[in-house]
């Protein structure tokens, strides 16, 4: 008897829940601006070097489970001498996959972009990248969000970039489809 009642009262609370609930709902054409302020950890030719930076993200709802994501950065590695620095500064663009039905909102998304690194005393290098961004939110209220998010970056030097491994621009523009009237001057120098 005292499993029947219970069962009784549990099924009784979760219609008096249901009921008191308000509707869950996702919002399309929605835009989002953030700033982002953070730690990172980057790999560097000849050491991993721990550095902070920040950033903006803005993101636009397309349904009420996909976002578009843009994302712009700049994040700054103290490193050991002679290079007293390292800087990167870039953007992605993207897509999100979003629940926001309920005041907690989680995502995962996968964007991708450029990035420029100038490490001092070495010049410039462009890198091209993809990232995985996840998080947690809060909404406040339905303008207003909190939350955390983490990245996970990975990046490759792009093959035409200043400093690629013995490839010259006129290598480069060779290598894009540009015509040249010898064969020899598509080879790596």
């Amino acid at each position: 008897m005292r499993r029947g009642a219970a069962m009784l009262s549990a099924v009784a609370a979760g219609a008096v829940v249901l009921a008191a609930a308000g509707p869950a709902a996702g919002f399309e054409r929605q835009w989002r601006a953030g700033i982002d302020l953070g730690y990172a950890l980057g790999g560097f030719p000849g050491a991993n070097a721990s550095g902070f930076g920040g950033g903006a993200h803005l993101t636009y709802g397309l349904s009420d489970a996909f976002n578009l994501r843009l994302s712009a950065e700049a994040l700054a590695f103290p490193r050991p001498a002679p290079d007293p620095f390292a800087l990167l500064v870039g953007g992605m663009v993207g897509a999100e996959y979003v629940i926001d039905v309920l005041e907690w909102v989680p995502y995962v998304g996968l964007a991708a972009g450029p990035a420029d690194v100038v490490i001092a005393g070495q010049g410039h290098r462009l890198l091209l990248g993809v990232e995985i961004p996840a998080g947690l939110g809060y909404q406040l209220t339905r303008a207003w969000t909190v939350g955390l998010e983490g990245r996970y970056r990975m990046r490759r030097r792009c093959p035409c970039s200043p400093g690629s491994a013995g490839r010259s621009r006129r290598t480069c523009r060779s290598a894009r489809g540009a015509r040249s009237s010898s064969p020899s001057s598509s080879a790596p120098r």
